[in-house]
């Protein structure tokens, strides 16, 4: 995939790996907008879809100042239910790459020498960052059934009144 301008974005292997090398001998403030989106994108054990993003790589005088909004939705599991269901969430990050230097701490990001920076380590991580500690598929998710394990949206059981798949159908 690529923007607008040719720039490549990704490739099949490394999907959210940027050239960025042509901005190493830009001048000190060159701006470049480049965006990636997928409609399904898999990063580790995280599972996208829909997501819509735009990195902002800006030329500053120790490196490039990458920053990011972006949205999506993540497969994730109802703390309910635990049925697997989409997430939207919304996320931004920002992060300074640096050129080589002997000053430098071992958090730091470092420019590689090669011109390509994968950024699937850090959209999975500002995903996780952005979701829930406690997913609900829905406001009204009933959950399970804490006896014997019915899910208390789609049944009853003995232990909890019964709920009419029309009432279900309505909240989803």
């Amino acid at each position: 995939m690529s923007d607008q301008n040719g720039f490549i974005v990704s490739n099949s292997n490394k999907p959210l790996r940027l050239n960025v090398g042509y901005l190493y001998n830009k001048a000190i403030g060159t701006i470049r907008d480049i965006p990636v989106d997928f409609d399904q994108l898999t990063i580790d054990d995280l599972k996208l879809k829909d997501l819509k993003s735009t990195v902002r790589i800006s030329r500053t005088r120790e490196g490039l100042l990458l920053q990011l909004n972006a949205e999506a939705e993540v497969q994730t599991e109802c703390v309910r239910c635990l049925k697997e269901f989409f997430l939207p969430v919304k996320f931004e990050f920002e992060e300074l790459y640096q050129f080589p230097s002997r000053y430098r701490q071992e958090t730091d990001q470092v420019l590689p020498e090669d011109g390509y920076i994968d950024l699937s380590s850090l959209y999975r991580e500002y995903l996780i960052l952005a979701l829930p500690i406690k997913p609900l598929c829905r406001e009204e998710c009933r959950g399970l059934c804490e006896e014997c394990g019915a899910d208390l949206n789609v049944t009853s059981c003995s232990h909890y009144p019964a709920v009419t798949s029309s009432e279900y159908e309505d909240n989803e």
